[in-house]
């Protein structure tokens, strides 16, 4: 275990020396915000582009997140990897849900959880806004490093 302290006095424990290092590059680029936003774009592409995505997550870090995430935020989480992108109203209807306030609510806590255990939010799940004749529709898409490491844990089951 090797643990790494934020600039906030956070306590990050990390599993392995590869997850350790990926932190400290997280840390780094959350610290660099006097770079300009289309810099700042490029660079979170770069690792896409290599071909070399690295992935928040190991196996420790995908339980321990998992495992601390309430049902609703769990039940979103499992529609998402069964059907790796869904609607808000597809996603409402599935969770009986009738707003958007109320879903943004449990994605809220999702990605507060993530933040928690030292996980960008975009590494659980990625949000793509569609507007149509004044309407705007969101859809909820797995983030692929989730996505491998839910199919690798069997989860949800």
């Amino acid at each position: 275990m090797i643990k790494i302290h934020d600039t906030r006095g956070n306590v990050i424990e990390c599993s392995d020396t590869k997850e350790a290092i990926a932190m400290l590059e997280h840390l780094q680029r959350e610290r660099q915000n006097a770079i300009p936003s289309g810099l700042k774009a490029l660079a979170r592409l770069s690792p896409f582009l290599s071909g070399e995505e690295r992935s928040a997550w190991t196996h420790d870090s995908f339980w321990n997140f998992t495992e601390a995430l309430g049902d609703m935020q769990k039940g979103i989480l499992a529609l998402l990897v069964e059907k790796r992108r869904m609607t808000d109203h597809d996603l409402r209807n599935a969770l009986k849900i009738e707003t958007n306030l109320e879903l943004g609510g449990i994605l809220s806590g999702v990605s507060k959880q993530a933040s928690s255990h030292g996980i960008p939010a975009r590494a659980v799940f990625n949000i793509e806004n569609e507007s149509k004749g004044g309407e705007t529709t969101k859809t909820y898409v797995v983030a692929p490093g989730f996505l491998r490491m839910a199919s690798q844990m069997n989860w949800p089951g």
